[in-house]
């Protein structure tokens, strides 16, 4: 039995079209989570969606999950158009943001420069924040893995309180991993695997500020995680949690994930 609940964010990205088909998904949500363990399962998995901006709120409270937003913006108002702030997610009803997705750093040349001020700005809001690091296929095939995300990591808690540290949640997603069919736990190379790279986030922490804080950081990974491979993935005793994309937007494919996550608690 671990001592804090199994994180589980469900990252739907620019999915569902319509906030009919995201309450439906919602529904079909509590009704499975309601025969996985009943009253029992929100003392073993702590549920995170982050929906489409647009659904923040208008999605139903519900006593199975928090909320998240998909990004946020380091200023607290101002001349930026479609962007968002910390603010107005926190009055949507959003508990956890998550920052520096992959997706937002390739797409929408997020630096780790800004990943540090949402970083900083979300500490200093209510919001727990998840900070997305990776590599690249190209970074991992030359060796790089570990400067990149040394790098990642040092950037976005620069000038970061260590009081700040049990707030943080770090997502490690490789880049190469995403919406594919691969996950890192897969890979023959070892030196690259989940574990190791957990073991390399931690020792990261630890220089940073000092030896015994870095277990109060959470760790958990996203890569394509589904149904076939979680299993494998909640093997990892220190695995904190995992972020899902895909297998989320349907509830065939989440709720085994979510099932899986609660008996590896009760165990």
């Amino acid at each position: 039995m671990h001592t804090n609940p199994f994180l589980v964010v469900a990252n739907w990205k620019m999915n569902p079209l319509t906030i009919r088909e995201a309450e439906r998904l919602i529904r079909n949500f509590e009704a499975g989570i309601e025969k996985i363990g009943k009253n029992d399962f929100l003392k073993k998995v702590e549920l995170v969606i982050c929906p489409p901006f647009p659904y923040l709120g208008r999605i139903n409270k519900s006593k199975f999950f928090r909320l998240g937003s998909q990004n946020i913006h380091f200023e607290p108002r101002g001349a930026f158009t479609g962007e968002v702030s910390i603010r107005m997610v926190e009055d949507a009803g959003a508990k956890f943001t998550i920052i520096g997705h992959s997706e937002r750093r390739i797409n929408f040349g997020e630096t780790d420069t800004q990943v540090n001020l949402k970083l900083k700005a979300a500490l200093q809001s209510s919001l727990c924040p998840i900070i997305c690091v990776g590599e690249s296929f190209e970074e991992r095939k030359n060796g790089e893995t570990t400067q990149v995300i040394a790098k990642q990591i040092k950037k976005a808690l620069e000038k970061v309180s260590i009081l700040s540290l049990p707030r943080i949640v770090v997502a490690y997603e490789p880049i190469w991993a995403i919406s594919t069919s691969k996950n890192a736990s897969c890979e023959v190379d070892n030196a690259n695997d989940i574990m190791g790279i957990m073991i390399l986030i931690k020792k990261i922490i630890s220089e940073i500020y000092q030896k015994d804080v870095a277990s109060r950081v959470r760790i958990i990974y996203g890569g394509s995680v589904n149904p076939g491979n979680v299993s494998d993935l909640l093997e990892i005793n220190s695995l904190s949690g995992v972020l899902v994309g895909g297998a989320s937007l349907s509830a065939f494919d989440f709720l085994p994930i979510l099932k899986k996550a609660y008996e590896r608690e009760v165990k």
